[in-house]
């Protein structure tokens, strides 16, 4: 289970201070539906590879119940079982990309390969959003494709705050040039991995590498 230990520390007893400062990147609904029926696709398109394989794949909810299950064959309703992925699963990479007046997302999964899955792209028509708070939040804990899914008529944030936040503003990023990095969310079943990249140097920086899950 994942447990955020750091909420229980001050700020001064942190590697990287926690920020007051919130970024997201807003999906609008008519895409948080288009992305939902794309992870169910990829989905089941996983569990038809383990069946043709092995004869059986391996579920861990099933027409509204939680828990492994094995299945022989796909589910006459989409989306009605979610495949196992091993121990923390982690199979969708939600990918951002800023310009000056927008940002894409480039959504792959990361068997998809091997499974012949075309990567899900689309713009967005919207900019990283900013907000001060006036305490420090953890909604990056919280960035999860099973609840995109369950509110897939609402619009749907990928969240960069508090401990994690701080971490970014450690490596030298900026507000002022978020053009300058890609910033990769996979949500897995104990939290969510948040991955950035410097374009110019190809660097990358994990936010989440020392985070205790």
């Amino acid at each position: 289970m994942l447990r955020p230990f750091f909420l229980c520390y001050t700020d001064f007893m942190l590697p990287h201070p926690i920020s007051h400062e919130l970024l997201y990147f807003l999906i609008p609904a008519d895409k948080v539906n288009e992305i939902a029926a794309w992870i169910i696709q990829s989905d089941e398109a996983y569990m038809q590879d383990e069946l043709n394989k092995h004869g059986v794949a391996t579920v861990i909810r099933y027409q509204g119940k939680l828990g492994f299950q094995r299945i022989i064959e796909l589910p006459k309703i989409a989306g009605s079982a979610t495949p196992y992925y091993g121990t923390t699963g982690g199979a969708h990479h939600f990918i951002f990309n800023v310009q000056e007046d927008d940002t894409t997302l480039r959504l792959r999964h990361a068997l998809g390969k091997r499974l012949k899955l075309k990567p899900y792209e689309t713009s967005l028509g919207t900019r990283p959003q900013f907000e001060s708070q006036a305490e420090a939040t953890n909604h990056w804990f919280a960035n999860r494709s099973e609840t995109l899914i369950e509110n897939r008529e609402k619009d749907f944030r990928f969240y960069i705050d508090g401990e994690i936040h701080a971490k970014l503003l450690a490596i030298g990023w900026q507000k002022e040039h978020i053009h300058d990095y890609q910033y990769k969310f996979i949500p897995t079943s104990v939290g969510c991995q948040i991955i950035v990249r410097q374009i110019a140097s190809n660097q990358t920086f994990d936010l989440t590498e020392d985070i205790e899950w």
